[in-house]
């Protein structure tokens, strides 16, 4: 959550990606996790999650998404 108490966008798009989940239709890969594109820890976030082995779904302040693999960092 924000400082101000609002949900921030990758919070409602995490939540939205459970949703899906529990439905049999999620579009994300198991080992996910979601990140405010627009941060300034985002790049540090990112390194750590795939260093983890997690794909990383970058979330815009206007709610749109897009899944990086770990894969496609390592070479």
């Amino acid at each position: 959550m924000s400082e101000n108490g609002a949900r921030s966008p990758a919070s409602r798009a995490m939540d939205e990606a459970i949703e899906l989940a529990i439905a049999g239709r999620s579009p994300y890969p198991e080992s996910v996790t979601f990140l405010d594109a627009n941060t300034p820890c985002t790049e540090r976030e990112m390194a750590r999650a795939f260093s983890e082995g997690f794909a990383v779904v970058l979330v815009s302040p206007d709610g749109s998404t897009r899944t990086v693999l770990p894969e496609a960092v390592s070479g």
